[in-house]
């Protein structure tokens, strides 16, 4: 594959992608903690950082942007990533870049609005409940979120990104440009 960003640059996406993995790393080991902590407010911030910072990382390594694609294969070459990473989560990302218009959608699919917004409880726990009576639901003990009827399991999506920021700090460390 013929590089498409000089050295200096590729290693500045690259920076950018290890930090990303480092703040979800970061955001995880905190929801770990307030978790602990029966913060259910706090535990839904650091889902949030999470995301956000998985979110970050995947759309460096598959931009939507289509003359910025040739980036994120060279990024995904040098990091030596598949097609078929977690990261590569289109339906997540989609409700992370257009917040308002995910919340109004899911809104319009219930007969009333009535939800509840946080539940930190093993699944199955409240049977009889459909799914998108909750927002936002996670498992304490399988780190499993419901976001709004789209599962997601963030210890996948935080064992992935470790994988990344520590191939991207190895790469940082012997592709040096200055």
């Amino acid at each position: 594959m013929e590089s498409v960003m000089n050295n200096q640059v590729l290693f500045k996406f690259l920076e950018e992608l290890r930090l990303q993995c480092h703040f979800a790393r970061l955001a995880y080991d905190q929801l770990r903690s307030s978790l602990q902590g029966l913060d259910p407010e706090k535990s839904f911030f650091y889902v949030h950082a999470l995301l956000t910072a998985a979110g970050n990382a995947s759309r460096l390594l598959w931009p939507a942007r289509p003359e910025s694609k040739a980036r994120g294969d060279q990024l995904r070459t040098e990091l030596k990533l598949t097609e078929n990473s977690l990261l590569q989560v289109r339906k997540l990302r989609r409700s992370l870049d257009a917040p308002d218009e995910h919340f109004e959608d899911w809104l319009s699919t219930m007969q009333t609005p009535s939800y509840i917004d946080f539940s930190i409880m093993p699944q199955g726990t409240m049977l009889g409940y459909k799914q998108d009576t909750f927002q936002r639901s996670l498992d304490p003990d399988t780190y499993k979120l419901v976001f709004r009827g789209e599962p997601c399991d963030l210890r996948q999506i935080k064992d992935e990104l470790h994988k990344i920021e520590a191939t991207a700090q190895q790469w940082l460390k012997t592709h040096n440009p200055w």
